[in-house]
């Protein structure tokens, strides 16, 4: 299946060489030639000059209907009411030297402004890109400082964290062992009243007879046997 063409009006134009406005037609006849006479007046054109004559030219005379603007193969220009043969030039390509000296000095004109222009914008891309990156650096700067100081804040609050949970255990601690001190001193003081108010025991009995002998001590208080000499125990 064939793909179905589709034609722009400029594209349509340059096939047929026949042109809707005076401008397109400059545009073609500016590859071919650089200096034109008004076939009518004499009057002589540059590029820049017949641009701006042809702008004017195309708003206050629109094309009528069949006709078109032809360029010649040296860069004429003319208007054709609709059959080329009977084509009426209007600019015809000629030379002059004073022209093409004006022509080139404004070629090196605009050449130079267009490299001012390059150099200008290379220059403000390159403050561009020098603001970005020193705002990439300050927002970096900010964001690193930002970030330091809130690791900062936590291992402070960490840390103080940290030291309150030790004051607190130690707090802990000693109340744990001042009231075991206390619980052990109140024990130990319960015991002691309780040893004191606990009768005294007896003293033990001493023996009334002689362990070897058999013979009766003859006090109380004797401390041998006055038969064999045996200590009393």
């Amino acid at each position: 299946m064939e793909e179905k063409q589709e034609f722009t009006l400029e594209a349509l134009e340059l096939q047929t060489g026949h042109y809707l406005s005076l401008l397109h037609a400059l545009a073609v006849a500016m590859t071919r030639c650089v200096i034109w006479r008004n076939a009518d007046t004499e009057d002589k054109y540059n590029v820049s000059q017949l641009f701006t004559f042809v702008k004017d030219f195309d708003q206050e005379h629109p094309i009528k209907d069949n006709a078109f603007y032809m360029v010649s193969a040296e860069g004429a220009i003319g208007l054709s009411p609709g059959m080329e043969y009977l084509t009426k030039w209007m600019f015809i390509p000629t030379v002059d030297e004073a022209s093409i000296e004006k022509l080139q000095s404004d070629i090196q004109q605009l050449e130079a402004e267009e490299q001012a222009r390059i150099e200008a914008e290379e220059q403000a891309h390159k403050e561009a890109e020098e603001r970005a990156r020193l705002e990439a650096e300050e927002q970096a700067r900010k964001e690193a400082e930002e970030r330091a100081r809130m690791e900062a804040e936590e291992q402070a609050r960490k840390e103080a964290e940290e030291r309150a949970r030790m004051e607190a255990e130690e707090q802990a601690r000693k109340e744990a062992e001042a009231k075991a001190r206390r619980e052990a001193e109140e024990r130990a003081r319960r015991e002691a009243e309780q040893k004191a108010q606990q009768p005294a025991a007896p003293a033990a009995s001493r023996p009334k007879f002689c362990s070897n002998c058999g013979t009766p001590y003859k006090s109380v208080n004797a401390q041998f046997c006055a038969n064999c000499g045996t200590p009393r125990k």
